[in-house]
C-alpha cells in the first residue's frame, strides 16, 4: 500500500499534535480534565495511506460517514494496526449488515429498526457495539436523528438488544458560526443528563472549543488535520 511522503507525514504529525493541544487547552479552559475528551479523526477526505499514517502516529479512532469508503479503508489497512472504526454519518438500514461487526462505535443511531438490524448482525464473539443516539438539532435538508421526545423510547428499545451498548448522544448543530452552536450543544448535554447517558459526541474543527465547554466527551475532527498536506496525501 502506498505510504505518505516524508513531508506529508511530518506535517500530519504536527497537525495532530496541535489538535491534541487545542483540545487540551479547551478542556482546561472549561475546568475539565483533557483526558475526559476523546478524539475521532475523520478520514472521509483522504485515502488509506492517510488513515494508516494516523494509526502509526497513535491515533486509533477513525471516523467515516460513507460505508463504501469505510470498507475500502478497512480492507487496505493491516489488522495489526488495530483501527477503531466509528461511523459518524447516517447509516441506512440496508447497509447495516456490512458494518455491524466492523465498527467500534456508531454515532448516529436514529431508529429502533436500525438498532435491531445492527444487533442481529453483530458477531456475538465481539463486545456489544457502542452506539450514540442522534438527537436532531435542525430541520435543514439532509439532517437525520430523532427528536427529543422520541429518544426515550429509542433508548429503551436499544438497551434491550444484546448486541448494542448505548453510551450517549450525538448532535450536529445547524450551519453557522461556532458560537451559534452553543445552545444546541447545551441541548445535547441536557438531554443526555435526562436520559442518564454519560457520553456526548459533538464538536468538529470549527466549533470544538464551544463543544468542549458545553460538555463534549468526543469530538470528531477532519479538516484541521489536512492543513498543509499535498493533494497526493488526500487521495
Amino acid at each position: 500500500m502506498q505510504e505518505l511522503g516524508s513531508q506529508d507525514r511530518a506535517r500530519l504529525a504536527e497537525n495532530l499534535e496541535r489538535l491534541r493541544a487545542r483540545i487540551a487547552r479547551a478542556a482546561e479552559a472549561a475546568g475539565r480534565d483533557p483526558a475526559e475528551v476523546g478524539l475521532v479523526t475523520v478520514t472521509k477526505y483522504a485515502g488509506p495511506a492517510y488513515a494508516r499514517a494516523l494509526l502509526e502516529l497513535g491515533q486509533r479512532d477513525l471516523g467515516e460517514n460513507r460505508v463504501a469508503h469505510l470498507l475500502s479503508l478497512a480492507e487496505a489497512i493491516p489488522a495489526e494496526l488495530e483501527p477503531r472504526w466509528h461511523f459518524i454519518g447516517h447509516l441506512q438500514r440496508n447497509k447495516a449488515n456490512k458494518v455491524a461487526s466492523l465498527l467500534h462505535a456508531l454515532h448516529s443511531l436514529d431508529s429502533l429498526a436500525l438498532a435491531e438490524k445492527l444487533s442481529e448482525r453483530r458477531d456475538p464473539s465481539l463486545p456489544p457495539l457502542r452506539v450514540y443516539l442522534e438527537l436532531r438539532l435542525s430541520d435543514e435538508p439532509g439532517r437525520s436523528g430523532g427528536y427529543e421526545a422520541e429518544l426515550g423510547e429509542l433508548l429503551a428499545g436499544a438497551r434491550a438488544l444484546t448486541g448494542l451498548d448505548v453510551v450517549g448522544l450525538m448532535g450536529l448543530p445547524p450551519q453557522g458560526a461556532p458560537e451559534d452552536a452553543r445552545p444546541h450543544f447545551r441541548r445535547v448535554r441536557a438531554a443526555a443528563e435526562r436520559l442518564g447517558l454519560e457520553a456526548r459526541s459533538m464538536g468538529m474543527t470549527a466549533d470544538l472549543e464551544v463543544a468542549i465547554a458545553e460538555g463534549a466527551t468526543v469530538v470528531r475532527v477532519g479538516r484541521a488535520l489536512l492543513e498543509g498536506l499535498s493533494d497526493e496525501a488526500r487521495s
